[in-house]
Formats: structure tokens, sequence, C-alpha cells
């Protein structure tokens, strides 16, 4: 019994999965909207494309019970679309996540030669950094061209597009196996993955915000935070079944794990091809010179696209000055809690180091970090409704400092784990401050995909920069620690605060980084 369930836990994974989304569809399906927001909802129909025949073969008088149906339907149907195509798309990619490192130092061990200088594996982990590197740099410069391109020609179709483009790098890899193909696969992966996330949150931006300047539209923020929960909870899901799936998968060769991620990533095409409205013309305005002007918009100006991608640079650092002090503290605390997740290798270089854990040991506190992260996000709109956004972001960063207190005060990492599994909502600590971030660029006329393309653009200043000051932190600890063994006497006590958090310096600085922002949210929320 236990071999049956073990061969197919995986499906049974997905099936949950699945049941999951369609109980979340039901839902929103039943919710629908509620009387007292009729009336200001009876306005948005008169202004939107999606109602405006209806409203005219009325002559002005709109049927509020059908049009709302409509409304809820369109609405339900676009978020599990949603849903659905982010937990393929990151399932496919996960599969794929961790096989390029031992797949190209296969290849480059069939083909250095015995003088080389340097292993194999070597070689493959310098050509994986060179492509991380690259990667973070070209998605600073090109998230803003895409926020634009999004705000021009829609959600939908760079959408479908990006999906396609992982397909067909993963089928490249199946049908050529070489360091080149897996090199151009990996880069497609991460950039396309970065896109998309522009492109999901301004799809979530358009639905809860669209053009109206309040929020009484049924759909505020605590609402738009727990989507944003489900949607993170779905992620998770399909990074810990694909990582688990690609491991398996990956032992039999590159080719059948990327022919596995391909059908994945395909389905997610079809998904949003087929199924997804593009919310960008379900909030747009129905009458005649706006949709002239939309057409117009539309028309590609490469003028415009030149200008968007030389100032690709200044984008990084729109938000923390060109929309104001408020929108500046808000970025800088999505800054603040962000950029512990871009450690890079640092913690996993300490854990083998100071804890001596094995490849297999690690990969089990991942898994069960993506556990945490299923069960945190899945429960996130209840304790937000409970608790509101606010609230729910304080106890979410206070959450945060278990695991860096833990890590710095004890050698074991049993107890690091307990500590992180009982901050198990520290992962959701952002979407307060995203869901504030978009309600205020609603607020402010800012178009959805220009502002998640200048955030995505800010975001990857830290995955720059993050490893290197983690790594530089660890390594300077490290060396003050040793170098302490060398004192005399009258330091023993700096001797032994050093030896003892020397080494530990990335978790005290996740830590300082915690207090700030817990401030910052104390004041600014």
């Amino acid at each position: 019994m236990m071999s049956i369930f073990t061969k197919h836990r995986f499906l049974l994974a997905s099936l949950l999965v699945t049941l999951f989304m369609s109980t979340d569809a039901r839902k929103i399906r039943s919710s629908g909207l509620t009387s007292r927001h009729q009336h200001h909802h009876l306005h948005h129909i008169k202004s939107n494309a999606l109602f405006s025949d209806l409203y005219k073969l009325r002559g002005g008088e709109v049927d509020i019970d059908s049009t709302t149906t409509a409304a809820a339907t369109h609405y339900q149907r676009t978020i599990s679309t949603l849903h659905s195509t982010s937990f393929l798309i990151v399932l496919s990619t996960s599969i794929v996540a961790f096989t390029p490192l031992p797949s190209i130092t296969r290849h480059l061990a069939a083909s250095l030669s015995s003088s080389s200088t340097s292993s194999p594996q070597e070689q493959a982990v310098k050509i994986l950094s060179l492509i991380s590197a690259a990667s973070a740099a070209v998605e600073l410069f090109l998230s803003p061209l895409l926020g634009t391109l999004l705000d021009r020609f829609g959600r939908k179709r760079p959408s479908v597009l990006l999906h396609s483009l992982i397909t067909l790098t993963n089928l490249g890899v199946v049908m050529y196996p070489s360091v080149h193909t897996i090199c151009i696969s990996r880069i497609i992966n991460v950039l396309c993955s970065g896109f998309l996330i522009i492109t999901t949150q301004s799809i979530i931006g358009d639905l809860f915000s669209g053009n109206q300047k309040d929020n009484n539209n049924g759909h505020g923020k605590d609402q738009m935070g727990a989507v944003l929960g489900r949607q993170a909870a779905l992620i998770s899901s399909g990074f810990l079944f694909g990582s688990l799936l690609g491991g398996r998968l990956t032992e039999y060769g590159e080719r059948i794990a990327y022919s596995v991620a391909a059908i994945f990533s395909a389905l997610a095409a079809l998904n949003a091809a087929f199924r997804m409205t593009d919310t960008l013309d379900l909030t747009s305005s129905s009458s005649s010179s706006s949709v002239a002007a939309a057409d117009e918009s539309k028309a590609l100006d490469w003028t415009s696209l030149k200008k968007a991608l030389l100032e690709a640079p200044l984008s990084s650092i729109q938000l923390l000055f060109h929309y104001g002090s408020h929108m500046r503290t808000l970025a800088l605390l999505l800054l603040l809690q962000s950029a512990p997740m871009y450690m890079g290798d640092v913690f996993q270089v300490f854990a083998k180091e100071e804890w001596g854990l094995k490849p297999t040991d690690f990969g089990k506190i991942v898994a069960l970090f993506g556990v945490l992260g299923i069960v945190s996000n899945t429960t996130l709109s209840l304790i937000v409704k409970q608790m509101g956004l606010r609230t729910f972001s304080l106890f979410a960063i206070v959450s945060s400092l278990f695991f860096p207190m833990t890590a710095i005060f004890t050698n074991n990492y049993r107890n690091v784990l307990i500590a992180g599994s009982i901050g198990l909502y520290s992962g959701a600590q952002k979407v307060g401050t995203t869901t504030a971030i978009t309600s205020l660029a609603n607020e402010r006329g800012i178009p959805q995909g220009q502002l998640q393309g200048e955030k995505a653009s800010m975001l990857a200043l830290l995955k720059i920069g993050c490893p290197v000051i983690y790594s530089a932190l660890y390594l300077k600890g490290k060396e003050w620690s040793m170098s302490m063994n060398d004192t005399e006497g009258n330091k023993l006590a700096l001797q032994m605060i050093m030896g003892k958090f020397g080494k530990k310096m990335p978790f005290v600085l996740n830590c300082i980084l915690g207090v700030i922002a817990f401030i910052v949210t104390w004041q600014n929320m």
C-alpha cells in the first residue's frame, strides 16, 4: 500500500492543488458582489467596455443582477486561470531548476582535457554563477521595458509569449542536449519567470484596482492580500512538487526532466491562451475617444521603447524618488523585507561548513520550508480577515526574526528548523507591502505594468548586490573568528563574542533588517 502511495504521490499532490484551486474559484463565484457595493458597481459597469453594448441595448437601464453576475464570472475565471497557470509554470521551471549543474558537469567532463586546471564541477559552477549575474543585469534593464509593453499591448499576449519561450527552450534541450542548449534554457527560464511575476502582479493589480480611485468596489486591500496569499501558496506548491519530481527525473537523464518540464510549460501556455481574459481590456473605458486612444497607444512607438530602454537603470530607483515620500517609504520597506531572500549560496555554504549538512539534508530543509510556505499562504486569507492587513504584516515580520535569531544563538540546526517552523508566516510578510504599493499606485494613476516593471527592476538591484554583501559578511566574519584565536588574554571578551558571532554576521544583518522593517511598518501602514 505504501509503495502505491509513494509511486503516485506526485499525482496525488497535483490533484490536491487542483482541488484547492477549484474550491477557491467556488468561493469567489459564490461571494459575488454585495448589495452595498451595487451602486458603485453600476457606475463601473457604465464605463466598462465589457458591458457597454448591454447598456446601450437597454437604453441606459442596466440589469444589475445579470451584469454583476457576469462581472463576478469574469473575475473568478481570471483568478482561477491565473492561479492554475502560475502553478503549472512554476512546476515546470522547478523540475529543471537543479538539473543544469549535474548535466553541465557531465557534458564538460566528456569534453575537457585532463590538463585542465579546474574540475568540471568548478567550471559548471562558474558558468551558472555567470548566468545568474547576467540574468539579473538583463532583468534590471528589461523589466521597465516589459512594464511599458504590458501597458501598451495588454497582459495576455506577453504572458502567452513568455510561457511559449520556456516551452521552446526546454524542447531545445530535449532535441539536442548540450552545454549551450542547457545554458540557453537556464537563461530563458530565469528571465521569463521574473517577467511572468511582473505580468501576474499587473493582472492582480488590474482586478482589484482597475481605474478606480478608491477601494469601495468590493475588492479591497484585505481581499487583494488574500489572493496574493493564495497565489504564493500555489507557487510554493509548484516549487516543492517540481523540485522533488525534478530530482527523481534527473536520475534518468536531462532529456526526461526537460521533456516533462516542456509538457507542463506548454499546458501553462495553452491555459493562458484560451482561458485568460486580458484584464487591461476588462478595466478599460468604453467611450469611443478612450477606445481610439487605446488603439493609438497600442501602435508600436519605437522612440518610446528606445527611451524606456535607455532609462531602464533610472527606472530601478523610480519608486524611491519619483512618486513621493509615502511610495518611497513603502519601496524601502519592500527592499528591507526582500533582502534576506537573496543571500545566494551563503546559507547553503554555512549549513555545510557549520552544521555539517550533506546535500540531501539541505534538500530536506528546502522541502520543509516549501511545505511551511504552502501552509502559511493557504491560511493567509483567514488570518488577514481576522487580524487586518497591518496587524498581520507586523506579525509576519516578528515571525521572520525567529529563524535568524536562533541561528545566531545556537549551533544545532534542528533548533533552527523548529524556530523556522514557529515563524512560518515570515514568507508572507511582503503581502501587506505589495498591496499597499499597488493601491497607492492606483491612487496616483500609475499604470500597473509600469509599476510592476519598476518594482522588478528595483528588486533586481538586490539580486545583484545582496549575494556579494552576504558572502563578504560571511567571509569577513569567518576571518574575524579565526583571528580572535590569536588575541591576548585581555581581549578575551572580544574573542568570545567574535568567536561565537563572527561566522553568523549574515543572520545578524537579517535581524537588523527585520527590526527596521517592523518600525517602518508600525509607523507607515
